[in-house]
């Protein structure tokens, strides 16, 4: 082989190892490249592939503010960077596991305009503080999720990216001359009947490489221009210094999204371009918010459905929590948009010292942090006074209260003037105390009940039953004291009562007799041991002419004689020993659960039944000075639309009660239809007061109880099943708070047993009420009828 075969030989030779480890290092850098893209698969689906059921465990929080808020912009920049603590740190958990994702959403349907933020229940606890903590007046309550699609409803939607690199700056309220919220607000309240639309925000916390990259950007430009040969002048000194601006501060990678339904198609594209068109104000001259494409519709719909950021980072933007803050933010008293839900009345926390048990009252939720609210025995002698419209929530509350005494085995006496309460309770009771209820039902014709207001043992009991029954007169007819019921009346009545009462058995029958049989009166007077009263009837009333004896008693009888002549009234009133003890049945913790509905009695025998059962119980109560403070057992009272049995006496007792172990917890709606002496003393005694939600005059009265804490606007703007709390602990005042009373109603329904309910009717009518024909008969036969 000669020299030049010989070169050309190994120039090939070597030209073709050449080739081949080209081809070699070719197919290495190929293989390296399609693991290095399997591995970043394989990494973005082991974050990804759990997102799914990451995404159902997300909490929705509405969050509201009082509407005279003056929280400026810069709060929500405070909170966007107390979020971003929400990114992992870590090598390991900066591959494999996927960054906290959460969402701000703004809503609109017609009329309203609410502010969500949701959230794995994860961090939950970490995304509440943080709201709390740039607003510190906020309210955050989990509500159920928002649907603003129809079956019928056309959709229009959009997402917003960045037109430029992520390190350029879009506006920021730094730079806006209003509040850029007001505009974008504006656009959403032009929803009508069955539209709705939702501004999205996706966030996610991300790293540090864009902030890389915007620093070497004005590094690299400010190189160049200090090259003589290089420079070129054309760089804006102001957009080297904004980006360096905006890597300042840490970034959230976000999916911002426009959904829109309306019933015509037009109407849906109209209000999705006029959304889209608010968000051109924060364009500056380096940076704007437009629109991406969307390619595969179904897919967007499902990332917005899901909360999903979408993957591969498309039609994402990275915004610093300034931007953030700019675009997003709770609205203060400057943004004048209509429709949007504030917070009517505001929130306070419960004080440190209420006790950890004792009657569970309800919730105390402020912050994000949830308490359990109780009430100790020894306070709850002081009494509690519930007021709040109708519909608000007291019945719920006062049932639940009854049911926790049941359940743990106290006397209870419940009087309801609607009937409903009662009922549930009779549904909903434990039955091992089925045995201890006592059932007392007016409109039960069959088998009536005996009440007899005219029972007392002692000289005291007596006076306090006739004092009780000329309040009870005065109640219902003569409530103004416009002289219809006068001191005449008092005396004849309190005259004729004494006598009667020293004979035992002696009821309204035997009363309307006294006033209009002089032969009776004769017949008791032998038993009557007090001198001033018999001289009323052989002195006074002997010497009165027919004419004006008639005139006081003929109208006493009149009052009186309408219940006597009612059958149903006097199989009640009329039978000489009534059907329970009340004084056994405090000392036996027996359950008393009166039905009083005005809509089966009629108002005046519901309340005049009411008038003869709140004092027999207080009489009850009072009895029981005979046996040592240490025996008397805790006996509850509940008594709704508690101003129709509240007279004078009522008011006196309030402040006595306790001693004798009666606690009184009385409700009503308003405070206006309370006498004036009863309010004083009620006012003046009870240890704890409840307002739910109250109309004007009484907020005006009441926010002198619960100031500095709430004022009259605060009390006429309470949700329902929310209340302000104005208590006692270990007998000291505490600063009023706020409670919620929420339930689940679905259990409490499941719990319900109609024909529990109808066995202990049963076994408590067989057990105290009498049959009507020997009722009717025992009456005729004392009537002389």
């Amino acid at each position: 082989m000669d020299i030049t075969t010989q070169s050309t030989f190994f120039s090939t030779l070597f030209l073709d190892q050449i080739v081949a480890g080209g081809l070699a290092f070719l197919t290495f850098l190929l293989l390296t490249a399609i693991i290095l893209v399997f591995l970043y698969m394989l990494l973005q689906w082991l974050k990804h592939y759990k997102r799914e059921n990451y995404a159902l465990g997300f909490v929705t929080l509405m969050i509201r503010l009082p509407r005279d808020t003056e929280i400026k912009i810069d709060a929500a920049e405070q909170m966007f960077a107390g979020l971003y603590s929400l990114k992992n740190s870590g090598i390991i958990n900066k591959f494999f596991k996927p960054e906290h994702i959460f969402t701000f959403e703004i809503v609109a349907l017609k009329e309203e305009l609410a502010f969500y933020v949701s959230c794995p229940q994860e961090i939950r606890d970490l995304v509440e503080k943080q709201v709390n903590g740039a607003y510190p007046n906020a309210n955050i309550k989990e509500v159920d999720e928002v649907n603003i699609f129809s079956e019928k409803g056309r959709v229009a939607f959009a997402s917003l990216k960045l037109g430029s690199s992520t390190y350029f700056p879009i506006k920021t309220y730094k730079d806006l001359p209003t509040d850029g919220l007001s505009l974008i607000t504006s656009a959403l309240t032009k929803m009508g009947d069955g539209e709705g639309a939702i501004i999205q925000f996706v966030l996610q916390p991300t790293g540090k490489g864009w902030q890389k990259k915007g620093r070497n950007y004005v590094s690299s430009q400010k190189k160049r221009e200090a090259d003589p040969d290089k420079a070129t002048y054309s760089h804006d000194p102001k957009e080297m210094e904004s980006v360096n601006t905006k890597a300042d501060k840490p970034g959230f990678k976000m999916s911002l999204r426009v959904v829109v339904n309306s019933p015509q198609d037009y109407m849906a594209e109209s209000h999705l371009n006029n959304i889209v068109g608010s968000f051109a104000q924060f364009a500056s001259p380096y940076n704007e918010l437009k629109r991406g494409r969307i390619f595969l519709k179904h897919l967007f719909m499902i990332d917005f459905l899901y909360r999903y950021m979408p993957l591969f980072g498309r039609n994402t933007a990275i915004l610093n929590t300034e931007e953030l803050a700019t675009i997003f933010h709770l609205p203060n008293k400057t943004v004048e948009t209509h429709h949007i839900r504030w917070l009517n009345a505001k929130n306070a926390p419960a004080p440190n010292e209420i006790p950890q048990s004792g009657l569970h009252l309800g919730v105390s939720e402020y912050r994000g942090e949830k308490r359990q609210i109780f009430i100790t025995p020894d306070d709850r002698r002081r009494h509690m006074y519930i007021v709040g419209k109708t519909g608000t929530g007291k019945s719920e509350f006062l049932k639940e209260m009854i049911l926790q005494d049941i359940e743990a085995g106290r006397g209870v006496c419940a009087i309801d003037p609607h009937g409903e309460f009662v009922e549930d309770i009779l549904q909903l009771m434990p039955p091992e105390r089925a045995d201890d209820v006592i059932y007392f039902n007016p409109s039960d014709l069959e088998r009536p009940m005996g009440l007899n207001m005219m029972e007392a043992d002692t000289e005291e009991q007596r006076h306090f039953v006739v004092s009780s029954i000329i309040g009870l007169m005065y109640k219902l007819y003569d409530p103004h004291r416009t002289g219809i019921i006068g001191p005449r009346f008092e005396h004849a009545i309190r005259n004729a009562m004494l006598t009667i009462m020293y004979r035992k058995g002696s009821t309204f029958i035997e009363l309307v007799r006294a006033l209009t049989d002089s032969k009776y009166v004769q017949e008791l007077l032998p038993e009557v041991k007090d001198p001033v009263v018999k001289r009323y009837w052989t002195d006074q009333i002997a010497q009165t002419s027919d004419f004006h004896k008639s005139e006081v008693l003929d109208y006493i009888v009149s009052k009186f004689g309408r219940f006597v002549t009612n059958k149903t009234m006097r199989n009640i009133i009329g039978q000489p020993e009534s059907s329970f003890n009340i004084r056994k049945a405090m000392d036996e913790k027996k359950i008393i659960l009166a039905n009083l509905s005005k809509g089966i009695l009629g108002e005046e025998d519901a309340k005049f039944l009411g008038l003869i059962l709140v004092p027999k119980i207080l009489t009850a109560a009072m009895s029981r000075q005979d046996i040592p403070m240490e025996q008397r057992h805790d006996f509850y009272l509940y008594v709704d639309e508690f101003q129709n049995y509240a007279t004078e006496d009522f008011a006196v007792i309030l402040s006595e009660a306790r001693k004798y172990r009666l606690n009184l917890i009385v409700a009503n709606q308003f405070v206006a239809q309370i006498d004036e002496d009863v309010k004083n003393a009620v006012f003046g005694n009870v240890g704890s007061m409840v307002a739910f939600r109250v109309g004007v005059p009484d907020a005006n009265f009441l926010q002198h109880e619960f100031a500095p804490t709430f004022n009259e606007i605060d009390l006429t703007n309470i949700e329902k099943y929310h209340v302000y709390v104005k208590t006692i602990v270990k007998n000291e005042p505490v600063p009023p708070f706020s409670m919620s009373l929420y339930k689940d109603m679905d259990t409490v329904k499941a719990r319900m047993n109609p024909k529990q309910a109808e066995m202990i009717k049963q076994l408590s009518r067989l057990k105290y009420g009498r049959d009507r024909a020997d009722v009717e008969r025992e009456i005729q036969a004392r009537s002389n009828l």
